[in-house]
C-alpha cells in the first residue's frame, strides 16, 4: 500500500535485550530491569505495572493478563492464563430475571475477579529472577509523585468523562474540575498505597486485606455478589498454546478462553493469497475474519465449558472456510459492538527468553467503578459473557469469559523469530494478521509494517454500526473505493487513529545476533534495547 515507505521512526536495534510498550516511561522501567540483570519476565512485569498507572484507561491492577512465554531452558512456549472468574454466586439467570437480554457494557455485573496481579506473582516465581517489591517500585513512585498526561491519556479521559463522573472516587481523582489536559501532572495516591501493599505482601496484598475488602464492599453495594473467597481463590493457569504451521514457520497463540486463535484461522485460510493485490487481499481478509469470528462466537469460552478447537485449525476445515469466501462481495454479518482498550508488552532478554503479555481493563476505564478508597479501576471483562441459555460462554459462577486478549509469537526452528502483541479488543487478531502479512508477504521492515495503514472490522463507533470496516485515511483510494463496490460499509478515520490499535513487536535475527523492535505511532510508544 502506498504512503508508508518512510517509517514514522527508526527501527530500534540492539544485541542483548529489548522491551516495547505503548508508553516510553513503561518501556524505560522494563529496560532498567534488564540493565540491572533481570530477565524478560521481570522486565514485562515492571513495564506492565507502570502502564497500570500511566495508562489508566486501558489497564490496571483491577484487570486481567494473558501471557505467552518462550523459556530457553526447556525450549518450549507456555501460555499463562491470568483471567479472572465470575463470582461463584453470579449466574446468568440472575441477570435474565432482571430483564437483561445481553450483558451490560459497564457496571458492577460486568466485574469478574481481576487476575493480573496474581499472574505477575505466579509467572515471576516460575520464570523470573526478581520479586514484586523491586519490580513495582517505579509504578508506585509514578502513582504517588505524579505522571504527565499525554495527548493519548487526555483524550481517553475526555472520551470517558461521563462514566468517570458517575463514580465518586473516579470523579474526585481525575475529573472533578474537568478532564485533564495534555501536560497536566496526575497523581493517584490511593493506588500508590495499593501497589505498596503488593510490594510488601506479594499478591496477597491485593487479594486479601484492605484492597480486597474494598473491592467486595464496593461491588456488593452495587449488586455484584463477589466475596473475599472469590478473590482468594484466583489462580493463574498454565496452558498449552495453539499452533499453526504457516509459510515454513509456526504461529503460536494463547488458547481459549483467549480469542488469539482467530488470527491463526485467518492466516490458515489465506495462506495461498499472500500475493494478491492490496484490494483483493484486504477484502478476503475481512471476509475471513467474519468466518473466524462466527466460529469464535459459537465455540470459544471457559476452557472447561467448551470443546477443543483443533478441528478449526485443521487444513481441511480451513480450506472449507476459505471456499465460502466470495472474492467479489461482502457478506452481511451482524457483529457485536466492541470498544476494547488494552496494552501489549513484548520483551526479549539476552538468554533468548521472550514474552508477549497483554493486560487490560477492557473498555476505557473498565467498568467505570473504582474500589472505594483504593484508586483501583475494576475491569469489565464479564461484558463478554453470553446470557444465552446453554451457550458455552454463558455467564456462570466460577467461569471465565471469552477473552479478547491475544498474545502471540512466530517461531522458526522451534525458537522465537517475531514476538508481538497489540491492544484493540476484536481488532487484536486483525492487527496480528496484517502485521504478519506486511512482514512476511509484502517484505516491509518491522516498523513499516506497524506504521502501514490498517483496517479493523466490527469495532463500533458513534457514526457507524458494528459491521462497518474502519480504514485509516492513508489507505489507497483504490482500496477504499473497491471495498465499497464490493458491499463493505466503510468508515474512514484519521491517518493514525488510536482505534486501530497499538501494536508492538520484536524480531530476533539469530543469524546476525541482533534484535529489531517496532513501536506504534498510534500511542506514546517506545521500543528500546540494550
Amino acid at each position: 500500500m502506498a504512503g508508508h515507505e518512510h517509517p514514522s521512526r527508526a527501527v530500534a536495534r540492539s544485541t542483548r535485550a529489548m522491551v516495547a510498550s505503548p508508553h516510553a516511561l513503561a518501556t524505560a522501567a522494563g529496560v532498567d530491569v534488564l540493565r540491572r540483570g533481570g530477565n524478560a519476565v521481570d522486565a514485562a512485569i515492571a513495564t506492565n505495572a507502570v502502564l497500570a498507572v500511566v495508562y489508566p484507561s486501558s489497564c490496571g491492577i483491577g484487570g486481567d493478563a494473558l501471557w505467552l512465554l518462550y523459556e530457553p531452558r526447556t525450549r518450549e512456549v507456555v501460555a499463562y492464563n491470568g483471567s479472572g472468574r465470575a463470582p461463584k454466586a453470579l449466574e446468568a439467570s440472575f441477570l435474565r430475571e432482571r430483564g437483561y437480554r445481553a450483558m451490560p457494557l459497564r457496571g458492577a455485573y460486568t466485574v469478574t475477579v481481576p487476575g493480573a496481579v496474581r499472574s505477575w506473582e505466579d509467572v515471576a516465581r516460575a520464570h523470573g529472577t526478581r520479586d514484586l517489591d523491586e519490580l513495582l517500585a517505579p509504578a508506585q513512585a509514578y502513582a504517588r509523585d505524579g505522571f504527565v498526561a499525554t495527548d493519548v491519556v487526555a483524550c481517553a479521559f475526555a472520551l470517558n468523562e461521563d462514566a468517570l463522573r458517575s463514580d465518586a472516587d473516579a470523579c474526585a481523582l481525575f475529573v472533578r474540575l474537568g478532564p485533564p489536559h495534555p501536560g497536566e501532572v496526575l497523581r493517584n495516591p490511593p493506588l500508590a498505597d495499593a501497589l505498596g501493599s503488593i510490594r510488601r505482601h506479594g499478591a496477597a496484598g491485593f487479594y486479601d486485606g484492605a484492597t480486597a475488602a474494598a473491592i467486595c464492599a464496593t461491588l456488593q453495594h452495587q449488586g455484584n455478589p463477589m466475596t473475599l473467597e472469590d478473590l482468594a481463590a484466583q489462580r493463574t493457569e498454565r496452558m498449552v498454546p495453539v499452533r499453526l504451521l504457516w509459510r515454513g514457520a509456526e504461529v503460536v497463540a494463547h488458547p481459549p478462553n483467549s480469542q488469539a486463535a482467530v488470527a491463526s484461522m485467518v492466516l490458515g485460510m489465506l495462506e495461498r493469497d499472500g500475493g494478491a493485490c492490496d484490494l483483493d487481499w484486504t477484502h478476503l481478509a475481512i471476509e475471513a475474519f467474519k468466518e473466524a469470528f462466527d466460529a469464535r462466537d459459537a465455540r470459544f469460552a471457559e476452557p472447561a465449558s467448551m470443546e477443543p478447537i483443533d478441528d478449526l485449525l485443521a487444513p481441511a476445515e480451513l480450506a472449507r472456510m476459505r471456499a465460502r469466501l466470495d472474492p467479489q462481495r461482502a457478506r452481511i454479518r451482524r457483529a457485536v459492538p466492541d470498544r476494547g482498550g488494552t496494552v501489549a508488552v513484548v520483551a526479549v532478554d539476552g538468554d533468548g527468553r521472550a514474552v508477549s503479555l497483554i493486560e487490560s481493563l477492557y473498555t476505557g476505564f473498565g467498568s467505570g467503578i473504582v474500589a472505594r478508597g483504593t484508586g483501583v479501576f475494576l475491569h469489565n471483562r464479564g461484558t463478554y459473557f453470553s446470557l444465552q441459555p446453554g451457550h458455552p460462554n454463558e455467564l456462570g459462577g466460577g467461569k471465565r469469559p471469552l477473552h479478547t486478549l491475544s498474545p502471540a509469537m512466530l517461531l522458526r526452528d522451534g525458537m522465537p523469530e517475531l514476538v508481538y502483541g497489540t491492544m484493540g479488543g476484536d481488532g487484536q487478531p486483525q492487527t496480528h494478521v496484517q502485521l504478519l502479512h506486511n512482514v512476511y508477504e509484502r517484505g516491509l521492515s518491522l516498523q513499516q509494517s506497524i506504521d502501514a495503514p490498517r483496517f479493523v472490522y466490527g469495532r463500533d463507533s458513534e457514526s457507524a454500526f458494528a459491521d462497518a470496516v474502519r480504514l485509516e485515511s492513508r489507505m489507497p483510494a483504490e482500496v477504499v473505493a473497491g471495498l465499497r463496490r464490493r458491499g463493505h460499509a466503510v468508515e474512514l478515520v484519521g491517518p493514525f487513529d488510536r482505534a486501530l490499535g497499538h501494536c508492538h513487536a520484536i524480531a530476533l535475527d539469530r543469524a546476525r545476533g541482533s534484535l529489531a523492535g517496532g513501536s506504534d505511532p498510534r500511542a506514546d510508544s517506545l521500543a528500546l534495547g540494550l
